[in-house]
Order: C-alpha cells, then sequence, then structure tokens
C-alpha cells in the first residue's frame, strides 16, 4: 500500500534513507562515507520535506514503512518541469512492483501540478538507473560529482509526463 507521509514518519523515513543507501551504495561509496551517515541527522531534513509537499510511503503487509518517494519542481531547470527527489526502498521489497507504485504517485502528483516532464538523477554505477529507462526515462546528461573523496557520475534521465485521464 502507498499512502502519504505525516509528520510523524519522519524518524522512519530517515533510518530508511540511511539504510537503503548503505544497502545499494556500499560497493559505490566509501565505506566510511556510508558508515558515518546518520538517520538523526537526516530526520530534520525529513521533517521540512513532509512540511513543504508530499512525500510518499510504502507499507509492507504489517504495515511498516519499507521505502518512500518524493518530488516536486525541478531543482535545475525551468517551471514546466518536475524532479523525483528521492525513491528508496529496502532491498528486502525491491522487485515486487513497489518501487513502480511509489514512482507512479510522485508522476502522477507532478501531473495534478501541470509539469510536462520529470528529471531524476542517479549514480552511473547504480543498477537501479535501469529502472527508470524501463518506465520511458530517457539519459539527457551525466555529471561528475564527489562522494566521500570518491569520483562518481551523477546520470540525469528524462521522463515526459502524459497527462492523466484519471483527474
Amino acid at each position: 500500500m502507498i499512502r502519504a507521509a505525516v509528520l510523524e514518519d519522519a524518524a522512519v523515513i530517515a533510518r530508511i534513507h540511511v539504510a537503503s543507501w548503505r544497502e545499494t551504495y556500499r560497493t559505490i561509496m566509501p565505506d566510511p562515507y556510508l558508515d558515518q551517515l546518520s538517520a538523526e541527522n537526516r530526520e530534520s531534513g525529513w521533517r521540512k520535506s513532509l512540511a513543504e509537499g508530499p512525500v510518499f510511503v510504502a507499507l509492507d503487509q504489517t504495515n511498516e514503512i519499507v521505502g518512500f518517494a518524493n518530488g516536486g519542481p525541478s531543482r535545475e531547470n525551468d517551471a514546466t518541469e518536475g524532479e523525483l527527489y528521492a525513491l528508496y526502498l529496502l532491498k528486502s521489497h525491491q522487485g515486487q512492483g513497489t518501487g513502480k507504485r511509489l514512482f507512479d504517485h510522485v508522476l502522477e502528483d507532478l501531473r495534478r501540478k501541470d509539469f510536462q516532464s520529470c528529471i531524476v538523477s542517479v549514480l552511473a554505477d547504480n543498477p537501479s538507473r535501469f529502472f527508470y529507462e524501463r518506465f520511458g526515462g530517457r539519459l539527457v546528461s551525466g555529471q561528475p560529482i564527489e562522494r566521500g573523496g570518491k569520483q562518481l557520475i551523477a546520470c540525469t534521465y528524462r521522463i515526459v509526463l502524459v497527462p492523466s485521464f484519471n483527474a
């Protein structure tokens, strides 16, 4: 099940954020960088994000949060483009369609706000980047970034938002 997150979810979202980074990036980023990540340090950022706009959470069969996603106006481009800021899902719940459902909720929210496209940045070494290609994402650029003293490439994908007929 997917639902809109509430302020009380901030601590759990922060824990999942750190856990999923460690699961996903362990062989991509330096261990010391990942080991210093702290859910406590991320919680305040998630409280701010929850106050600014919708964050969607995925729940498992026991109603525990296992992933989250959010988006909004592009931080880099013009006013017609949205951005997927984050989509993180615990590895134990990947491959079951949950990530797609989270992604769909963010895209639908962006459509309702009249964005014509959505960008998402993902590390080139992250095998999950092909997720976005499966759902219409087209690679538009690659930018060097540094994390923990290691040079990486962040790939930017663009997804055209077809108007929803559910409104």
